[in-house]
Formats: structure tokens, sequence, C-alpha cells
């Protein structure tokens, strides 16, 4: 992985961060301001405005009021860099070094800076980043973002980005050999399907029936599945997601529910319904701002009341 970064490094994509305090100070500002504006919808923008965020929003946006920790405590795992465009700092990331064993390249603490967003920044670092990992080797990307983190979310599907669990957050991940999605959602219907050969297959089709969901696969999608294919083990819960940021129902029958322990790691619907129902009253035990679309059918009680 260490290849990976110093690749990134030397085409300019990334730039180190030093140890002095100035500077690790000013990335850890970078990662408070995207807990602010993660969790409370107030952007600060960090370069400017540093001391006044830490002592206002510091106590608020971390678990417990607990401090940051400075981010190279964990360079053994992951290290901290500047997101750079044209020489200048842009924003944060940290990638992992692979002490782990991990498959993948592993992407965290991704933070534009508010003047330069909308310039496709985020974006470009991941899929270069992505180029590099597969000429070193490593198959791909993966990175983790909370359920309510919603314009996160919106945004690794837009990158057609597809979710591999959520087990404590959100797993998005791009790899060799899957495909890229098509999800098309409207108000009462919605589609998901892969892109072969420059052609949408369509796999799922999905209603909304009051409070739930239907639900209808094509042959080729239980092909999938029968297959054990990343696109079988990954479509479903990729298109509930998308679903679910939508507003969409995720449960599908009663005998379905029943069932969602066994998918609350990963998989189909009632399983997310499940674990979205925890991330909320886990964010809101904290005092965090859970702006999320409501799920018809979810009963979103408090942590301790949850089954």
């Amino acid at each position: 992985m260490r290849a990976i970064h110093a690749a990134l490094v030397a085409g300019g994509a990334l730039a180190p961060l030093a140890l002095e305090d100035a500077e690790t100070r000013a990335w850890m500002d970078c990662e408070l301001a995207s807990l602010v504006e993660n969790r409370f919808f107030a952007r600060v923008d960090p370069a400017a405005r540093g001391a006044e965020l830490r002592a206002v929003w510091e106590p608020r946006a971390a678990r417990d009021g607990a401090q940051l920790g400075t981010p190279h405590a964990g360079a053994r795992y992951a290290v901290p860099y500047w997101l750079a465009r044209g020489g200048r700092r842009v924003g944060t990331v940290a990638l992992s070094t692979g002490a782990r064993g991990e498959p993948l390249l592993e992407v965290s603490s991704l933070y534009v800076l508010p003047a330069h967003r909308g310039r496709g920044v985020a974006g470009a670092l991941l899929r270069r980043a992505d180029g590099v990992a597969r000429a070193h080797g490593v198959p791909g990307l993966r990175l983790q973002t909370p359920w309510s983190w919603q314009p996160a979310v919106r945004f690794y599907l837009g990158l057609r980005m597809w979710v591999a669990g959520w087990s404590d957050a959100l797993t998005f991940v791009v790899r060799a050999g899957l495909p890229a999605h098509d999800i098309e959602i409207g108000e009462r219907e919605a589609a998901f399907g892969v892109v072969v050969d420059g052609r949408t297959e369509h796999l799922i089709r999905a209603t909304r029936e009051g409070d739930r969901l239907g639900w209808v696969e094509s042959p080729r999608m239980e092909a999938y599945r029968a297959d054990g294919s990343d696109v079988g083990c990954l479509g479903p819960g990729t298109f509930a997601v998308a679903l679910a940021t939508r507003g969409y129902p995720l449960v599908r029958s009663e005998a379905r529910w029943r069932e969602r322990h066994r998918a609350s790691g990963c998989g189909e619907p009632e399983g997310l319904a499940h674990k979205i129902e925890l991330f909320e009253a886990v964010d809101r035990s904290f005092g965090f701002d859970v702006r999320t679309p409501r799920i018809p059918g979810l009963r979103y009680r408090e942590y301790d009341d949850i089954d």
C-alpha cells in the first residue's frame, strides 16, 4: 500500500502531513469541521476559524465530548495527507497502509475545504486512487460513512460505488469485477441494474406499497445470486440504501421483517431498516442533529427499546 501512497504524492494528488503541531492542528481542524457539518449542519471554514471551531464545537461534535486524537497516532495503519490540487491544499484524506492485511485500499477522513467544493476534488481523488491501486495490484477502494451523513451517502452512490455492509456504518467499495450500477428512482417506482457492454441489464424493480416495499427480481438477478457473484451479493444492499435515501419503505413483508437480524450486517432491505433505526437512535443519544429521510413503517424507537 505504501507504494500507492508514494505514487499519489509524486503525482501531486496528495501532500504529506508534517509532524509539527501547527500542521497537525490544521489537519485536525478539518476533521472537526467535517464532524460539525455532518452532525450539526453548520458549515465552518477550518482554515479561517480554527480557534473558534475548537472552542465552540469540539466538546459537542465528538462522541462523549472526547477530544480528537492526533492523526499521527494511528499512522501504522492509516497515514494522513493533505488533498492537493495545483500545488494548493484543498482538503484532507487518510489512506490505509495494509498493516491489518486489508485487501482494498481504505480511504478515511476525506474532506474538501468549503472554498474548493463543486470542482470535483473528492471524486477525482477517489478515481485516481482507485487507478493507482489497481496498477499496484490492489483491486480497489473501501470507505465508510455514517448513514446520517446523507450528502456523503448520496455522493458515493452517485460515483456508482457499491454498498458492501452496514455493521457499524455504511461501507462503500469499488473494486475489480464489479460493473457500474444503474439506479433510477421515481416517486412510486424504482429500478436497479448493471451496465454490461454499454447497456443496462435490469435486475430489480421496486415499488412503494404503503409502508411495504414491492420487490421483484429478474431471472438474471436470480442467476447472479445463485452464482454467488459480487453483483448478487452486493446488489440488493446497494439498491436498498439508494431507496432509503429517497424515503422508500424497506420492509417487504412481516415474515421478512422477522428475519431482519440475519441481514443486519449487509444484504437485504429489512436488515438495513433495522440498522437505520439503531444508527439514528445512537446519534440522537449523543445530541446530534439527525436529518434523514423518514422510512415508512419504522418506529424510530430509543436505542434500549429496539429489539
